[in-house]
């Protein structure tokens, strides 16, 4: 017996979800099941602060070790500062410096990437 649909017709596919891996004690055939679970931006935050978190220890073990004072000279300025103050201002000013050099760097990339849009869209029009 022949259909009478048409063979080339299919119901859409919908997307495949995978369910999220539980141990082997509660899948019921033994079998770890994997899940996909979709980011978000709560979860970013949990997995950039277990970092914080322990540069945070870090550098209180630093400060707390490192409290004994020491002479800072810089230019025309200097005086007596704990040790772990001057280091930690030295730091702060080192990222302030590679920070303003990546922002100029990041600003010329956009520039060249417009230009070169910009540029592909005008000779895409000519062909």
């Amino acid at each position: 017996m022949a259909s009478d649909e048409p063979e080339d017709t299919q119901e859409p596919k919908e997307p495949e979800l995978r369910e999220a891996p539980v141990s082997a004690s509660h899948a019921p055939s033994g079998k770890v099941p994997d899940v996909v679970v979709p980011k978000s931006r709560a979860g970013q935050v949990w997995t950039s602060l277990v970092p914080a978190l322990i540069l945070a220890a870090v550098m209180v073990a630093f400060v707390i070790q490192n409290r004994q004072q020491a002479k800072v000279s810089f230019l025309v300025f200097s005086g007596r500062f704990p040790l772990a103050l001057a280091l930690l201002a030295a730091v702060a000013l080192g990222a302030l410096v590679v920070f303003c050099l990546g922002s100029v760097r990041i600003v010329q990339l956009r520039k060249a990437f417009r230009r070169h849009q910009e540029h592909s869209e005008t000779t895409r029009g000519e062909r």
